[in-house]
């Protein structure tokens, strides 16, 4: 029976064969060298682009916040440490994620809660920020939450300190319902492409009133100059996630939003501070 060669033995016998080891080492040389000039090609216009940003005029529309991540400041996720490194570093916002053990604890969480011993409660979170400047993004992974979660946020007192994120549009129906007097954004992947057409422009705004959601959270990548323009023209806001390079945090900044979140904000701060030098 013929022996069997797998392709990559195949190209080896082939270069063996055909070659001869001067021009083996020289091919090997090109292959390094196009790999090398890609990568410095690549850097070079990575580099060239997060330049042209310094050269553009950096305005805030009003009220323009910077939300600190969960797990921003090199702490675990969802945690009290999360929340009490953000509030010493003079954050304003922080993100946290909301869900519910199986006997109806509302913790922080992003993971499903399969105990009654996940997670840490949400109370920890709100007696931190009681009485304080200080806001919470609720980060909804799953609506099961609401009823529970407003009832605690009317408890403690933090109704203006709160508001939903994480709601898709499948869900609005259940946040009027649950939480009709809670400020929330609704997700969405708004098109780069589609956004300068005036048919979905529209389509936006209509969505925009018919939910009543306050504005758009949605991946950085997705939002654009002419989004931002769009909502704030029609009394809407734009959130955007999450940025924590400088190129990331520099494209968003030249956007307009209302607000960035991000698991850096002194890197956010720093990139402000030194825009254009």
């Amino acid at each position: 029976m013929a022996e069997k060669f797998t392709r990559w033995q195949k190209f080896k016998r082939f270069l063996k064969r055909n070659m001869t080891v001067t021009w083996a080492k020289h091919f090997s040389y090109q292959v390094f060298a196009f790999l090398v000039s890609v990568a410095m090609v690549a850097g070079v216009a990575s580099y060239a682009v997060t330049k042209s940003y310094d050269g553009r005029k950096l305005r805030f529309v009003d009220g323009f916040t910077i939300t600190a991540h969960t797990g921003a400041f090199n702490t675990k996720d969802n945690t009290v440490e999360s929340i009490t490194t953000a509030v010493e570093k003079g954050v304003k916002i922080i993100e946290i994620d909301i869900r519910q053990r199986p006997d109806g604890t509302l913790v922080m969480g992003h993971d499903i809660i399969m105990t009654n011993s996940d997670g840490v409660e949400l109370s920890s979170a709100f007696e931190i920020i009681k009485g304080k400047d200080i806001s919470l993004n609720l980060d909804i992974k799953e609506t099961r939450v609401l009823k529970a979660l407003h009832d605690m946020i009317v408890e403690y007192g933090v109704m203006n300190q709160v508001f939903l994120t994480g709601i898709e549009q499948f869900q609005v129906k259940s946040v009027i319902e649950n939480c009709p007097d809670v400020d929330y954004y609704i997700n969405c992947v708004p098109s780069r492409i589609k956004i300068f057409s005036d048919d979905y422009q529209q389509e936006i705004i209509d969505m925009l009133e018919e939910t009543g959601a306050v504005g758009i959270n949605c991946n950085f990548a997705n939002a654009s100059r002419t989004l931002s323009d769009l909502l704030h023209k029609n009394g809407y806001l734009l959130s955007i996630w999450t940025l924590d390079t400088t190129r990331q945090i520099k494209r968003a900044l030249i956007i307009k939003p209302d607000n960035i979140t991000t698991r850096d904000p002194e890197k956010v701060q720093e990139v402000i501070d030194n825009w254009g030098k």
